[in-house]
C-alpha cells in the first residue's frame, strides 16, 4: 500500500462513520481489444503523462489482469468528476482511449462507501441507508 494509508492491522476493528466524499465518483472499466499490447506500448509515455498531469481526478486506476495471470486484459479507472460526461472528456484525453486499444468501455457511477480511502464507512446505521438499498428514496 501507498505510504498513504495506515497500517491496517493499526485500525480499529469497527469502521469509524465518517463525511461522505464530496462530489461524484465514477467507475471506468476498459476491455482490450485486438492488438491492445502494441498500442498500450506505443502510447505508453502520453497515457502517463495524461494520469500523472490529471493524478488528482483519479482515486485510483491500473491495469487489470485475470487471477493468476500476467497478461493484461483492460483497465480501471475510479475518477471524480461532476458528472459522466465530465468522466468521458477527462478520459477523452489519454491516448488508451483515443488509440482504439479498448473494445469496450462500461461507465458506473461509484460511492465510495467503506474503506481506507473514504477513512471508514459514510453510514451511521442500516435504517439510514435502507431506502437506497431498496433501490431508491423512500418517501
Amino acid at each position: 500500500m501507498g505510504a498513504s494509508f495506515p497500517d491496517p492491522a493499526s485500525l480499529p476493528v469497527q469502521p469509524p462513520h465518517v463525511a461522505r466524499v464530496p462530489g461524484r465518483c465514477f467507475l471506468i472499466v476498459c476491455h482490450d481489444g485486438p492488438g491492445a499490447p502494441a498500442l498500450r506500448v506505443r502510447d505508453l509515455e502520453g497515457h502517463l503523462a495524461h494520469v500523472e498531469a490529471h493524478w488528482r481526478r483519479y482515486v485510483t486506476a491500473g491495469p487489470l489482469r485475470l487471477p493468476g495471470q500476467d497478461d493484461l486484459v483492460g483497465s480501471m479507472f475510479l475518477v471524480l468528476a461532476d458528472s459522466e460526461d465530465d468522466a468521458r472528456t477527462l478520459m477523452a484525453g489519454d491516448p488508451y482511449f483515443t488509440n482504439g486499444q479498448y473494445a469496450r468501455v462500461d461507465v458506473w457511477e461509484q460511492t465510495l462507501s467503506i474503506g481506507l480511502v473514504p477513512g471508514g464507512r459514510i453510514w451511521e446505521s442500516a435504517d439510514a441507508i435502507r431506502h437506497r438499498a431498496a433501490g431508491g428514496k423512500v418517501e
